[in-house]
């Protein structure tokens, strides 16, 4: 049963991370109409504005939250 409850819980946070790092790269290719670079969420986050930079937050910190529950699950036995 936790086993599952910890593979939903990182579902959520590997779902949200991706979303949150989807918004913030629409949030930025909106402001600077430039829709071919969107490499720049990723790679050269000091040109982000302070509401692209709440959402990057957020989807770094779902999306290692994520990747440590996944590997916590695949160290803990069955």
């Amino acid at each position: 049963m936790l086993l599952v409850i910890a593979h939903a819980i990182e579902t959520v946070l590997l779902v949200t991370g991706v979303v949150a790092l989807i918004r913030c790269a629409f949030q930025y290719a909106s402001r600077t109409e430039n829709w071919h670079q969107l490499n720049v969420v990723l790679f050269h986050v000091q040109s982000l504005s302070r509401d692209e930079m709440k959402w990057w937050y957020i989807a770094m910190f779902s999306l290692i939250l994520g990747g440590i529950v996944r590997v916590l699950n695949m160290l803990t036995p069955a």
